[in-house]
């Protein structure tokens, strides 16, 4: 009669048993089908301390050794209630250098469950999701516009994010009133004449960075400065994933737990955000590092003014006018709004006509453009 159902009861028979004088000892143990050293712990139980002997004890320790100390439990309370929104990993990388003993991720994370401060996990990214990563700083930029965020009072602000796709720095983060042209590039103007030009930009479709027939002024004004232009695919956020995933970090971390009065408040706020996003903010893409700790500025300086575009002799050029086209062989060629007043240099091939715009080939129009009418 082994220990299977109600341990606790057969316990009991058998303390009753002895106390009986029944059976002996090692006959009993065999009946119940225990070892001797098992019956007599629970005799000697008993004896001490009644029917609350026979109950099972708990298997937590009483000590544990080396375990977390009371004031290192309350730095990983404090920084979570600074830092809502990071997990176990970073507050972690963040006591590094603040105590002897750095407890292990599982450990803060227990830490975090005894205070109630555990969200719920997050939905994991698709596998099918394609990744890329620049090697070097300033290979690539991304750039987009935060939707419109209200603060109170009726104030509204449109953050810009310009973010570094390979250090993960945060290049700028500006509150703007609108995303139109004066503000957005006036942003950026100061953004590439503080860190430099980058080899390259990505932006999504919006009509700022993107024009409708050919470049936007935004995208004139890079390509004037040497920065090629890239776009995501439409209605594909993951292309600029890694702004995108900024964007979720910038209102977890301000949007939602702050709010603001006027632009220059949110600014100062943004300003502050950054420091620590760039300085003091485990990355886990890069290993826990910090962005700043990645970055270095580019050794390509902005002008003082935007250069013109250059053409080599003998280039046929047209002029683009007030309505962004051109004038060839009698036909209206739409070569887009952010060239109104620029030059572009039309090079005619076997299939049809070529646009560049400086040594960039923005453009292609085939014969059945050229020749059946007016492309808009």
């Amino acid at each position: 009669m082994p220990w299977r159902d109600d341990k606790v009861e057969l316990r009991r028979l058998l303390v009753s048993a002895v106390g009986e004088g029944r059976r002996d000892i090692s006959g009993l143990c065999r009946e119940f089908g225990i070892s001797r050293t098992c019956g007599y712990k629970w005799l000697r139980r008993y004896a001490a301390e009644g029917a609350s002997g026979l109950l099972d004890r708990s298997r937590r320790p009483h000590r544990v050794c080396g375990g977390t100390s009371e004031a290192v439990e309350a730095l990983i309370v404090e920084d979570r209630g600074r830092h809502p929104a990071w997990g176990a990993r970073k507050l972690r990388r963040r006591l590094e250098g603040k105590v002897l003993e750095v407890p292990s991720e599982r450990t803060v994370n227990r830490i975090l469950s005894r205070h109630g401060l555990v969200s719920g996990a997050r939905r994991g990214e698709s596998d099918l999701v394609t990744r890329f990563e620049r090697s070097h700083p300033n290979d690539l930029w991304q750039i987009d516009h935060k939707g419109a965020y209200h603060g109170r009072w009726g104030v509204r602000a449109v953050p810009l994010s310009v973010l570094d796709d390979c250090s993960r720095y945060l290049i700028g983060l500006r509150s703007l009133g609108d995303k139109g042209l004066a503000s957005t590039w006036g942003a950026l103007w100061d953004l590439l004449g503080e860190f430099g030009l980058p080899d390259s930009v990505l932006t999504d479709n919006d009509q700022v960075f993107r024009g409708e027939a050919g470049p936007s002024r935004v995208e004139a004004n890079f390509l004037r400065l040497g920065i090629a232009v890239l776009h995501g695919r439409p209605y594909h956020p993951q292309t600029q994933g890694k702004v995108e995933r900024f964007h979720g970090t910038l209102v977890r971390e301000v949007m939602i737990p702050r709010g603001f009065k006027s632009f220059g408040d949110l600014q100062e706020l943004f300003g502050r955000f950054r420091e620590e996003y760039n300085y003091s903010r485990p990355h886990e893409a890069l290993g826990l590092s910090t962005p700043g700790s990645r970055y270095v500025p580019s050794v390509r300086c902005r002008p003082g003014v935007l250069p013109e575009m250059e053409y080599g002799g003998g280039a046929v050029l047209r002029k683009v006018n007030a309505w962004g086209r051109i004038s060839l062989r009698k036909r209206q060629l739409a070569v887009g709004r952010g060239l109104c007043g620029e030059r572009v240099e039309v090079r005619e091939t076997v299939s049809g006509v070529d646009i560049y715009y400086g040594r960039y080939h923005i453009l292609h129009f085939g014969l059945e453009e050229m020749f059946g009418g007016w492309k808009s």
